[in-house]
């Protein structure tokens, strides 16, 4: 059973229900954040030493993905992240601080993405 604790921050409540739900469902604990703003008084209120992966969409409300990355990463530069974005154009500036997935993606895309930032945590799965 996989293990870990994954940061959301995602403005879309629909996105951000069913990102948390697939997450939980394999077993992961999901802290769940409406933007960048909710999800850096997260991190700071649970340590952000217990957070193994942050998954944020790029364009949110109060501070954006990007901006939240920098700030974490400023305290954690090991912090492990995925962006989400629907913006191909700005593929390219998110690569050098993480893993990318384009939306909209499906529940496999997800998971597999997962498994490479946390391969000790769960091993790749097969026909996901």
């Amino acid at each position: 059973m996989p293990s870990g604790t994954i940061l959301v921050a995602e403005d879309d409540a629909m996105v951000r229900s069913f990102v948390c739900s697939v997450l939980q469902r394999h077993g992961y604990s999901v802290l769940a954040a409406e933007n960048g703003a909710v999800a850096l008084a997260l991190a700071e209120r649970v340590g952000l030493h217990r957070i193994d992966l942050v998954l944020t969409d790029v364009d949110m409300p109060a501070l954006n993905g990007i901006e939240l990355v920098r700030r974490l990463k400023r305290l954690r530069p090991d912090l492990k992240i995925i962006y989400m974005t629907g913006h191909p154009l700005r593929l390219s500036e998110l690569w050098s601080d993480g893993e990318v997935i384009e939306k909209p993606f499906a529940y496999g895309t997800l998971l597999r993405e997962v498994d490479v930032c946390l391969p000790e945590e769960r091993p790749l799965r097969a026909g996901v």
